[in-house]
């Protein structure tokens, strides 16, 4: 059973290197729903779910995690073998932090904010460095990617969902882009 989130604006923060512990820390203050995309988690603590689309992530990361978020995936097999909830993916979606957007928005969201959704390999693969486990994004990867966060933007637009990216730095274009603070304004949440 999907979190009921109807209306509601949900966070979701991914692992790319913009990612911060003050976004993070800003996030949990606001008190608003949040998905955590694979190792994301380890700096919001204070997830409500844990999204992760690969069964090698789960396979090598998911025994770590110590918080009590809920577990989501997309794969059916993976959702058997590690007893987590699945979650229907959109089509030509390859991306976990795409699904844990379109997760959030199957689950009512109006509106989504993005962290760490770099999309990008500038400046790293992730906040926390390479995985040492499991396959690292490249630029080819990145570029895939875009493709994928624009039809999920036109799924969103089609849902009736405001997706903001508030990530510090990205190479998505398709998102309207917004610091994160004024984004929690925007949503009714007092920064100050």
């Amino acid at each position: 059973m999907y979190p009921d989130w109807k209306g509601k604006t949900v966070v979701c923060i991914a692992s790319g290197p913009s990612l911060t512990p003050a976004d993070c820390s800003l996030v949990q203050a606001s008190g608003l729903p949040c998905v955590a995309v694979n190792s994301a988690w380890k700096y919001a603590r204070f997830a409500d779910v844990i999204y992760a689309g690969d069964d090698c992530w789960w396979e090598q990361y998911g025994a770590e995690i110590d918080i009590p978020a809920e577990r989501w995936t997309c794969l059916e097999n993976t959702a058997l073998t590690y007893g987590i909830n699945r979650h229907g993916k959109f089509r030509g979606v390859t991306n976990s932090g795409a699904m844990a957007i379109q997760f959030s928005i199957d689950a009512g969201a109006a509106r989504v904010l993005m962290l760490g959704y770099d999309c990008s390999v500038a400046r790293g693969t992730h906040f926390h460095g390479d995985h040492l486990k499991t396959k690292n994004p490249d630029e080819k990867r990145c570029q895939q990617w875009q493709v994928h966060f624009s039809a999920l933007a036109a799924h969103a637009e089609n849902a009736g969902t405001t997706i903001i990216n508030c990530s510090k730095e990205t190479a998505l274009a398709c998102f309207v882009r917004m610091p994160l603070a004024a984004a929690l304004r925007v949503s009714g949440v007092n920064c100050d």
